[in-house]
Order: structure tokens, then C-alpha cells, then sequence
């Protein structure tokens, strides 16, 4: 995976966006405007607020990593089924080979055709099925008179192009999808720049209300965080299932802790759960410890209002 961007934002991404809603609201109000135009004149036109929340619409637009994965397992089971359409006019195609061919040569043209690729590509081996599709095309359009002889519709070639072609598309988009190294990067660069568009603004603000207290609020980044995320306002549960048997986990140790906060522990109950109520709305490092098993590390972004729950498997 390449080197990631590291988020400048002391927040977590949905209370960037908020903050950044929130203070440009702010921005806009007459009076405030106004200000600020008369302190840096031609700055804050029409046009640069555009700007600001196009810069935040871009970056809130752009996929999580949650909806990456969403994306990915997605494109997993569609591809699934485009395989087992590929498969299975495989196993049409020999059909036609066996009527069209003498006994003696069936088995060579099986293989031919893709049968050293067909178990492996019906067990989803993705490009065993590229290669099978590859082979099914060339070998009916070398032998389309022994096909036809074999009973083949007159349809079945452009049958087998249409499935196969709809197979690489789909490939190729979850290939592109299991980048999420690529995504997050992006992610991370576009909040970035919503952050420095908000510094840029509260630095001017600092001048503009500077013997306004009250107003100056309006603009600081960590001022607004606690309006749009309180805290306190905020909850963490987990469910702990063990592998294959789906039965909860008792009796673990989960430790968690934010960036700026202290470490949090509890123990899941006899179903497995574990909750923290009443935390600050922030990414929450993980740890769960499990008796007999390796520690595992994960991190969560919590949210102000939002229940959030973590299902771990443990294998």
C-alpha cells in the first residue's frame, strides 16, 4: 500500500464536515460577511464561498472506507454470478463439442475449449475464468462448422462474447475497488483541505472580531466542534461472535481510547457485548484481548448522536 496522507483535522470526518457547514453558515450571515469584507476587501466574494463548500461537498462525496468495502464485497458477489453464467455456458459449449467431434477427440477439445481452467475458475479463481472466457471465444470461432454440426445456436457465440465481456467489466471494477489505499488518500487530501480552508478563515477572523469574543466562536474550529459534537455525546457498543459457531465471546477485555482522551476498559458480558456510553465523539483506537488469542487492533470513528457498534468475528 503506498504512503498515506495523514489527516491535519482534530475531528473525526463527519464532524469536519458539520463544523464546516456550521461555520460557513456563519460566515454568510450580513453582518459577519460584511466584516470580513471590510477587513480584506475582494476576499470573501460569492464566488471564493462557493468555493469553500465545493470543497467540502467534494470531500464529503468522495467513499469512506466503509463504503469502499461495501463497494468491493459488492462487486464480489455480482461478479460471482457473472461467473457462473460464464461456467455454465462451458458446460453448454461441451455439449456442442461432444455432438460435433469425433468420440476420439472430445477430451482434447474439452481442454481446448477451457476445461484445464473450469474447476478452478467455478471455485472463483477470477482470472482462471478470464482465461476460460479467452479460450471459449477463440475455440468457437475455430470451429464454428463442427460446432454448428453440434447443434450450436446461432446466437451462442455472441452469447459467450456478451458474458464474457460483462465479466472483465466487472473484474476490472473490483479491482479497482480493493485500492482502498488509493481511496483513502484522496479522502484524506480533499478533509485536509476543507481543514486549511477553515484555518484560513479562522486565522482572518481572529482579526476581523477581535474585540468580539463571543463572534470569534463562530469561527474557531474547536469552538464549533463543541456545538456540532458535545461531549459526552456519544456511545461505542461491541459484539463479540466467535468464528463458525457464531457464539458470543465472554469475559474480554476491550480497551479504548481517542486521540486526545484517556484509555476506557470494560469486560463483554456472558452475550459478548460491550458497551461505552456517554464518550466524546472522536476516532477511537481498539484493542480487544481475548484469552489464548493474539490482541486485535482496529479503530473506530464515533459520531455525536449516533449509536455506534462494532461486530468483531474472532477466528
Amino acid at each position: 500500500m503506498p504512503n498515506l496522507p495523514s489527516p491535519n483535522y482534530p475531528s473525526t470526518e463527519q464532524e469536519l464536515y458539520s463544523i464546516a457547514d456550521t461555520t460557513y453558515d456563519s460566515l454568510e450571515v450580513p453582518e459577519n460577511l460584511a466584516a470580513f469584507e471590510a477587513k480584506k476587501p475582494g476576499k470573501y466574494t460569492p464566488i471564493y464561498i462557493a468555493s469553500l463548500r465545493t470543497h467540502k461537498t467534494t470531500a464529503f462525496n468522495l467513499p469512506d472506507n466503509v463504503m469502499r468495502k461495501s463497494i468491493h464485497e459488492t462487486l464480489r458477489v455480482e461478479l460471482t454470478a457473472n461467473m457462473q453464467t460464464c461456467c455454465g455456458y462451458f458446460q453448454d459449449l461441451k455439449g456442442y463439442i461432444f455432438d460435433g467431434f469425433p468420440d476420439e477427440l472430445c477430451e482434447i477439445k474439452y481442454n481446448e475449449a477451457g476445461m484445464v481452467d473450469y474447476d478452478s475458475a467455478s471455485h472463483k479463481n477470477w482470472e482462471k475464468v478470464v482465461a476460460l472466457n479467452q479460450k471459449m471465444e477463440v475455440f468457437i470461432s475455430t470451429y464454428p462448422t463442427q460446432l454448428t454440426e453440434g447443434f450450436m445456436p446461432s446466437d451462442f457465440e455472441d452469447a459467450v462474447s456478451a458474458a464474457s465481456s460483462a465479466f472483465m467489466l466487472k473484474y476490472n471494477a473490483f479491482k479497482s475497488s480493493k485500492e482502498t489505499g488509493v481511496g483513502t488518500g484522496a479522502k484524506i487530501k480533499a478533509n485536509n483541505l476543507v481543514y486549511a480552508d477553515l484555518q484560513n478563515l479562522q486565522n482572518d477572523a481572529h482579526n476581523v472580531f477581535r474585540n468580539d469574543g463571543e463572534v470569534l466562536k463562530q469561527f474557531v474550529f474547536l469552538e464549533v466542534k463543541k456545538i456540532v459534537s458535545p461531549p459526552g455525546s456519544a456511545s461505542l457498543g461491541l459484539d463479540l461472535i466467535q468464528d463458525g459457531t457464531n457464539l458470543p465471546i465472554p469475559n474480554a477485555v476491550i480497551i479504548i481510547q481517542s486521540k486526545t482522551g484517556i484509555a476506557m476498559q470494560t469486560t463483554s458480558d456472558i452475550g459478548g457485548h460491550a458497551n461505552f456510553t456517554k464518550i466524546d465523539p472522536d476516532d477511537y483506537k481498539v484493542k480487544i484481548q481475548i484469552t489464548g488469542k493474539p490482541d486485535i487492533n482496529l479503530i473506530k470513528e464515533v459520531n455525536t448522536g449516533v449509536s455506534a457498534r462494532l461486530k468483531v468475528i474472532v477466528t
